[in-house]
């Protein structure tokens, strides 16, 4: 299918550009660029205060369609977030399970078990990071950004796909690097702690003469990982009294270089991550440290921004990227179905290449009118999926060649227009053709009434989408899993009502009412088989809606008290069942606050987050809350800064439902034995770094 628009098309186009430029001239404003000193800025400076990714251009954070967030680097290092998934806890509405070998980020009550994050989509300095064999979006250590590289993260809720395409349901997360300008130098750190956790960090940015903006970073980390794991569905004899001992390791080697030169830009991350597997999914060798996965991305892009038409403030983008994803495991299982024997080493691999290209033009023809278009292609190079158990018994389950791959194009416009100076019209739609399955569009609209500078309020519609991957149609070994070639895009409608209100100079509010239905959502099930059922992935044919509120406080004071509290209501549920959604729970409440205690050079800082009790396919998880505690200090010696964190402070046992393939064959019953996953206990961490 081609880029040329159908008549159906041509007409929602056309009106969609009508409505735009109908109204009434209004007056334009001036915006304000991102300072991670918050506290620096007057009430209307924080009002415009701006971000990147819900409009793919500079916007005021007030004037975004969406309910917006930034966590900045100052952020990062009080409370010591070691991941990108952490810290983006301290959102309202969003948490994180991890299996012990993946986090997984819920947003909204909605984070199925083992889904990958293929709901969320991850970008880095606006390109996509999220894999297109598995839809992968990493927010653990795998993540090819270390934490202490990130200036920012920019966090837009609900449907992105107007703009962005697939994976945008519940979320865009843009992580911004530091740049050559905001380093001005160097940095090396070393950081010990729990479990034998070792690291060290080297980054170095500068603008040289001429205009050479250069910055980067290298990182090495590894742990031993928590030595005794229990798991009480497990607790019996063949399965060591549910004890998963030295089993938890974990390697990371990731690095990231940016360069930019007059109207050119070049980016490159990667990172490769092993980690041992304490579960043992998919009736592994339960307490095998055999068992093993290795993830490895890269991701490349070169760019070019010019400003064209500057009465109009035109700005045209193009982009090329090539992105390259591998992956392999090697999963242990004893030969005979039981416990004891020798095993046998399954090994699982999947890789996938593709590059593309991006060509954006954005302009201001009349004052009260914005006006951003594009048009985008991507194609896959390589998807290959290979599973097999290894010598001396070698049998070959799956080998998919190149099937599946395929390649997209889209083309997608947005008009942002000032009815009068404080009513502002947005809408925008987007549609991908994929050589799959065809079209999908994606239309988004918003209203934005500030009735006075301090205040917004937003209504907004959008539609997303998430298209079927070469994991969900292909994966077909015979034994655990059958492929679906015929699965359909899932799809999800959201209606959203944000107050946002600025108390202070320094003290933001955001308030919502959502409602969000998915339809055709992909989700694994049991089918009958022989000698034993296996899961497919389907389109379920009910609907999956969720009804909530969230809030979120936010205040940055002139005296270095900074400080957040959020809650987060969501009844989220299947309707044809009338079931709450596994791992989904009915309120969060997350908080933290951070103060000097000497001058700015010493920090005290402390985050919490309490999860009401969620559903699980066995035992339902209890509630619990969370607290951590961080002492950071602020060039306290001169060029050497310290940090002490404590993580789970006192010591909560807390437990995440497993996925699918989280079950044991048990012998003595002949049945599965399904199981929660334990997260880690109280652990801690220090670091050194030394500034040139």
């Amino acid at each position: 299918m081609s880029l040329a628009l159908t008549n159906k098309n041509h007409i929602l186009t056309l009106v969609f550009f009508l409505i735009i430029l109908a109204f009434h001239p209004a007056q334009a404003q001036e915006l304000t660029p991102i300072t991670n000193d918050l506290t620096e800025l007057s009430l209307d400076e924080l009002m415009n205060v701006t971000i990147v990714s819900a409009a793919k251009k500079e916007q005021k954070i007030s004037h975004v369609a969406a309910s917006a967030f930034v966590i900045t680097d100052e952020d990062i290092k009080r409370y010591g977030y070691r991941t990108l998934g952490e810290a983006l806890q301290r959102i309202s509405g969003m948490y994180l399970s991890s299996d012990r070998n993946y986090d997984y980020l819920g947003v909204r009550g909605f984070s199925l078990p083992g889904d990958y994050n293929s709901r969320i989509l991850v970008l880095v300095d606006g390109l996509r990071t999220n894999t297109i064999l598995y839809d992968q979006a990493y927010i653990d250590a795998t993540f090819p950004i270390d934490v202490e590289s990130i200036k920012r993260i920019e966090v837009v809720k609900g449907p992105g796909s107007a703009l962005w395409g697939s994976n945008a349901l519940f979320a865009v997360i843009n992580v911004i690097t530091q740049k050559g300008n905001d380093l001005d130098g160097g940095r090396l750190m070393v950081e010990t702690g729990s479990h034998a956790r070792r690291k060290a960090y080297l980054e170095y940015g500068k603008i040289f003469a001429g205009g050479l903006n250069l910055s980067g970073s290298i990182a090495a980390l590894g742990s031993d990982g928590e030595n005794h794991i229990y798991f009480p569905e497990l607790d019996q004899p063949g399965f060591n009294n549910g004890l998963a001992e030295g089993v938890d390791a974990e390697e990371a080697y990731k690095g990231y270089l940016t360069i930019s030169y007059k109207d050119f830009g070049l980016l490159f991350n990667k990172s490769r991550r092993t980690k041992t597997v304490p579960p043992a999914a998919w009736d592994g060798a339960f307490n095998n440290p055999a068992g093993y996965t290795v993830d490895e991305v890269s991701n490349l892009e070169i760019n070019h921004q010019k400003n064209i038409a500057d009465g109009m403030n035109g700005r045209l983008f193009t982009r090329i990227y090539h992105n390259t994803f591998e992956y392999y495991g090697d999963y242990p299982y004893f030969a005979d179905g039981g416990w004891l024997g020798s095993y046998i080493v399954n090994k699982d691999q999947g890789s996938s290449k593709q590059w593309g290209g991006e060509i954006r033009y954005g302009l201001d023809p009349r004052p009260e009118l914005a006006v951003t278009i594009g048009l985008e292609y991507m194609k896959s190079c390589e998807i290959i999926q290979k599973n097999y158990d290894d010598a001396p018994n070698y049998s070959l389950a799956l080998d998919t060649g190149d099937a599946g791959a395929y390649h997209t194009s889209a083309y997608y416009g947005q008009g942002e227009y000032s009815i009068l100076d404080n009513l502002q019209l947005i809408a925008g739609l987007r549609v991908d053709d994929y050589s799959t399955f065809g079209e999908q569009l994606s239309p988004r609209i918003a209203l934005l009434y500030s009735p006075r500078l301090a205040t917004t309020l937003k209504l907004l519609y959008g539609k997303a989408f998430r298209a079927p991957n070469n994991f969900e149609s292909f994966y077909e070994d015979g034994y655990a899993m059958t492929g679906n070639p015929s699965l359909q895009p899932e799809e999800i409608k959201t209606w959203e009502l944000v107050f946002e209100h600025n108390f202070s100079n320094h003290t933001r509010l955001v308030a919502s009412l959502f409602r969000f239905e998915v339809d055709d959502l992909i989700s694994q099930v049991t089918i009958p088989a022989l000698p034993d059922d296996l899961l497919q992935f389907q389109n379920l044919s009910g609907t999956v809606r969720s009804d909530g509120a969230e809030i979120q406080l936010e205040s940055h004071l002139e005296n270095g008290i900074s400080g957040f509290l959020g809650l987060s209501l969501a009844d989220t549920k299947e309707l044809a069942q009338d079931s709450r959604l596994n791992n989904s729970p009915t309120f969060i409440i997350t908080g933290g606050v951070s103060a000097p205690v000497y001058s700015e050079k010493l920090y005290i800082s402390t985050n919490f987050q309490h999860l009401s009790r969620r559903t699980s396919p066995t035992v339902d998880v209890e509630a619990y809350t969370l607290v951590n505690l961080a002492i950071t200090t602020g060039s306290l010696l001169g060029n050497i800064d310290l940090s002490f964190n404590i993580y789970n402070l006192f010591d909560q046992t807390v437990n995440v439902p497993g996925a699918g393939e989280h079950y044991h064959y048990d012998p003595n019953t002949d049945e599965n034995i399904l199981f929660n996953i334990p997260q880690d206990g109280r652990t801690f961490r220090m670091q050194l770094s030394y500034n040139f």
